[in-house]
């Protein structure tokens, strides 16, 4: 094993070197400058000395002229090698020669060269060397020198123009720091994007392209840097001088030298004020996307609705006068039974075959309800209700809806009051429970919370951790008769049923699913109590109406449906009153002239050709001011306005399909008898 003295100014390259050679067997002692080195040779004597040649101070040369005439004779004749990566060989070849240097290694070569040569110098041994003159060593240095300088020169001059060429073609700004934050150089770039002179962005001007309070961040980053270069981003609005705005984003990176010591920071500004204006036009062209898509799915749905609600209006009327002859029948067969006209045997298989019926009909109804709240034209009482009130009230039959093997779980929150009618109110949490219910095959928890929008805005949220919906199911999850469980024979018409209801109350629901990660309905209504849409009076009792002269009360029926007429006219009769029907609006005007005594109660169908039910009630009423009023209709097209809000606040409206003991409930309530 032999000692090895490693001679450079760079640390990096001493600890290259001292692995290297350590991995051969040898010691390696290191010195970081020509003086360090003289000293240690004399001390320590190397049997070989590995050194740079450009070094500060006492560079390679001088210091194996130095070492060759140190009065340490075993120093003096240590063989050296010179490890570098400026000078070439034919450049250090004529003074190596003359100062006894056993090879000149490159760098860039391999590094199996530089154990091979300290092999080859171990082996030859001391080196022999007649010391040259000291004037002649001065000439030959400085040849060497000043050749290595005026290369170094030239080559920094080219690389200087590269980086101005560079700098002046780069399409953003660059600025050059000093290790106290101070702008060296800035580009031409950097001039065009602010509008500002070079001179102005010198020294701490640059700082000019970041936002007042981001200044001492800046300046704290370049000074004091971190561990590893790492760049900092910022983004701000730049007003020019000519008032125009630009946006940049700005680039901070600290640099640091070859010995890890801070030597500034490099700034580079793009402009990017074309980039944000184009992001910002993608955004409303995203944004008026999605709302001409909400605007056609908001057509689809009304059209839908219009139609559904249309559909509805007919097959009430056709399930007003099919449940009313049939509660006519059932009454009629009772009597012949009673009467002894007919067996009771008899009476009860028709009885019986008559009660399947009307359960077919009743299923058929509540279809026409689902139907009439997607299309928001169902007749709707609305209420001010404490929506947690209204829950722990409802919690023991949303259970039931729920069923086994799910656990119901509700949250009331800071709530503020609603207005809506509390019938559908009921129905809606009914149904979204189920739909929740069904979307847990396996069970699992439906948590209903309750709380307050930002807006003040009441809000009620109805979860699962069910199976969820592919965004292909959910953006048609509320059209009715499309389905969101896979393979089910269900109408369909559940979130149809829940949009409707809560879109009439004025809110609005919102659907979130992933499959697999369950389903949450987001149901706002608005706070502000309204005028209760076509709710029944409750006025002061009115006194008893004037009776005919025959001691009855008259009713005039106005109804284009002639069965439905026909039907309602017998349920009004078989209540003890008299009745008076019309066909349309124009022939109950005329009815109403030519009877001789008074009309106590006007009982009107809202949808009629020509003079709907409204019409016909303010005109009827110019003649007859002490006529009750009483609509009914399965279909409130007539009576609300577009945001639900009632035409004839205070009348009375039954619902088609009615029945009989509804109807006299009704004109009971209108017309107490004495």
């Amino acid at each position: 094993m032999a000692t090895v003295l490693v001679v450079d100014d760079v640390a990096a390259n001493r600890e290259l070197m001292a692995m290297l050679l350590g991995y051969r067997g040898h010691e390696v002692i290191e010195a970081c400058d020509g003086a360090d080195a003289l000293a240690l040779a004399q001390s320590r004597h190397p049997d070989v000395v590995v050194s740079d040649v450009l070094m500060p101070g006492i560079d390679g040369l001088e210091l194996v002229h130095r070492l060759r005439s140190a009065p340490d004779e075993q120093a003096a004749h240590a063989p050296v090698i010179f490890y570098t990566a400026n000078y070439l060989e034919p450049e250090t070849r004529p003074i190596a020669e003359a100062c006894g240097v056993s090879q000149v290694v490159l760098r860039s070569a391999d590094p199996r060269e530089l154990l091979d040569a300290v092999d080859d110098a171990l082996e030859h041994g001391p080196v022999e060397i007649a010391p040259r003159p000291a004037h002649e060593f001065a000439t030959v240095h400085a040849r060497a020198i000043n050749a290595k300088l005026v290369e170094k020169v030239r080559a920094l001059r080219h690389t200087e123009r590269r980086f101005e060429a560079m700098a002046a073609s780069s399409p953003v700004g660059i600025v050059l720091l000093d290790a106290g934050g101070s702008a060296t150089y800035v580009n031409p770039r950097l001039s065009e994007i602010t509008g500002l002179p070079t001179d102005r962005l010198l020294e701490r001007g640059w700082l000019a392209c970041l936002e007042p309070a981001s200044h001492a961040e800046a300046l704290d980053i370049v000074r004091t840097g971190v561990t590893e270069a790492v760049e900092h981003r910022y983004r701000n609005r730049f007003v020019r001088d000519d008032g125009d705005a630009r946006w940049l984003r700005v680039h901070l990176r600290p640099i640091r030298d070859a010995e890890a010591d801070l030597a500034g920071a490099v700034v580079m500004v793009d402009d990017m004020t074309d980039v944000i204006a184009a992001e910002e036009r993608a955004g409303r062209e995203v944004r008026q996307r999605q709302e001409e898509a909400r605007r056609r799915d908001a057509e689809r749905l009304d059209s839908l609705r219009r139609m559904a609600g249309g559909m509805a209006h007919d097959f009430n009327n056709l399930l007003g006068a099919m449940l009313g002859f049939l509660t006519l029948a059932i009454e009629q067969i009772t009597d012949e039974v009673d009467a002894g006209r007919m067996t009771s045997a008899t009476g009860s298989a028709l009885l019986g075959d008559l009660e399947q019926v009307t359960k077919g009909g009743e299923r058929a109804k509540k279809l026409t309800e689902q139907l009439l709240a997607f299309g928001r034209r169902e007749i709707s009482q609305p209420e001010v209700v404490d929506v947690d009130t209204f829950l722990a009230d409802a919690a023991g039959a949303l259970a039931d809806v729920a069923g086994p093997g799910i656990k119901l779980d509700l949250r009331p929150g800071d709530v503020p009051p609603v207005t809506i009618d509390p019938r559908l109110l009921e129905r809606l949490l009914n149904l979204l429970v189920q739909n929740a219910r069904d979307a847990m095959p396996d069970g699992g928890t439906i948590a209903v919370t309750t709380g307050r929008s930002p807006a003040g805005h009441a809000t009620i949220s109805v979860s699962d951790d069910g199976r969820g919906m592919p965004p292909e199911v959910l953006a048609r999850a509320f059209e009715p008769f499309f389905s969101t469980k896979p393979g089910s024979r269900s109408a369909g018409l559940g979130l149809a049923t829940a949009h409707g209801v809560v879109t009439q109350a004025g809110g609005e629901i919102t659907l979130t699913s992933e499959p697999g990660q369950g389903t949450t309905v987001l149901i706002t209504l608005p706070p502000k109590p309204g005028t209760p849409a076509l709710a029944v009076s409750s006025p002061q009792p009115p006194p008893p109406p004037a009776p005919d002269a025959d001691g009855g009360l008259t009713v005039l029926l106005a109804d284009d449906e002639e069965d439905l007429r026909d039907v309602t006219a017998r349920f009004i009769a078989k209540a003890g009153y008299r009745v008076l029907t019309a066909a349309d609006g124009n022939e109950a005007l005329e009815v109403a002239e030519r009877h001789a005594g008074p009309i106590h109660c006007l009982v009107t169908d809202v949808m009629m050709p020509g003079m709907d039910g409204r019409q016909l009630a303010h005109k009827f009423l110019e003649d007859h001011p002490d006529t009750k009023v009483i609509f009914i209709s399965g279909y409130a097209e007539a009576l609300i306005d577009d945001n639900g809000r009632s035409l004839e606040p205070g009348r009375t409206v039954l619902a088609k399909p009615f029945s009989s003991a509804e109807l006299t409930a009704a004109l009971k309530a209108a017309l107490p008898r004495r």
